[in-house]
């Protein structure tokens, strides 16, 4: 009688994990889906592990500031310290190429981390990594990713009064408007192009992220005639961030605008005549 051999298949088995792995296992994800971290600047938003972090958009060499809080929803495992644990530092990984970024101080409240854009980036998405740093509490860091949208266009500039009339050897008052649309606050540059160099000044302006701000220019020219010019306005992040706008000033000798111009309060006048001009600025408005 034949023997029947049959080939069994051979069944090769993984090793079992241990049951304290399984448990850290299931604790870790637990702590990485509880911590937060709150950003409050530019943005507001709190995130947990892995969440990216929109920051908006903002110019070529802006700085962007992320502010934000050092509480993380959950508690010390530091025996010596049984309260809400806190994040020590944030700290940037993996930026492109030419940008540079400063961590937060150690400690500090709230955190201010530093990203400074390349001068030369051009527009398009970036990202890069976030980190939160623990060193007592027993916290598993939290890596978020960030985008940021370079664009060169976060500047616009308007006038309320594109033409403006006056006296020679009389202000004339530019109502200029700056409006900054980025997430990255900066300095701007205005300068007057197209009028003699003694007629006005360049001013620099402070302008917040995402805000605007009016400024009233003066313009004293110092003889008769029209003039068309342009306010050039500048980052001074980047010449890239960059934007004109026109205007006509249009200068003439007559009392009427020798009385607009007194309205203004700039230009003194022998104590005898202040009667007299007081009243030309009254009646000059309501022409």
């Amino acid at each position: 009688m034949q023997k029947n051999n049959r080939i069994l298949p051979r069944i090769s088995r993984l090793p079992a994990l241990p049951t304290f792995s399984i448990v850290l296992l299931l604790l870790g994800v637990s702590v990485i889906s509880a911590a937060s971290w709150t950003v409050s600047d530019p943005v507001q938003k709190t995130l947990i592990y892995g969440q990216p972090l929109d920051l908006g958009v903002a110019g070529p060499g802006q700085k962007i500031v992320i502010i934000s809080n050092r509480e993380s929803g959950e508690p010390s495992k530091n025996a010596a310290n049984p309260t809400e644990a806190l994040w020590d530092r944030v700290v940037v990984d993996n930026l492109p190429a030419g940008w540079t970024s400063e961590p937060s101080k150690l400690y500090e409240t709230p955190f201010q981390t530093f990203i400074t854009i390349s001068p030369q980036a051009q527009d398009g998405d970036y990202t890069f990594t976030v980190r939160t740093v623990d060193e007592y509490d027993g916290l598993v860091p939290i890596a978020i990713t960030a985008n940021v949208r370079v664009s060169r266009d976060v500047l616009s500039a308007t006038l309320s009064n594109a033409k403006e009339s006056t006296g020679a050897q009389q202000p004339a008052l530019f109502y200029l408007t700056l409006s900054n649309t980025g997430s990255a606050s900066d300095i701007f540059e205005v300068i007057p192009q197209g009028l003699p160099a003694k007629w006005s000044e360049s001013r620099r302006v402070f302008v917040p992220h995402n805000s605007a701000l009016t400024l009233s220019y003066p313009v004293t020219p110092t003889e008769g005639g029209t003039y068309p010019f342009t306010f050039s306005i500048t980052s001074l992040s980047s010449p890239l961030v960059h934007q004109k706008i026109n205007a006509e000033l249009d200068a003439q000798t007559s009392i009427w605008n020798d009385g607009k111009a007194a309205s203004h309060g700039i230009v003194l006048f022998p104590f005898i005549a202040q009667p007299l001009y007081a009243l030309i600025a009254v009646l000059s408005n309501l022409r």
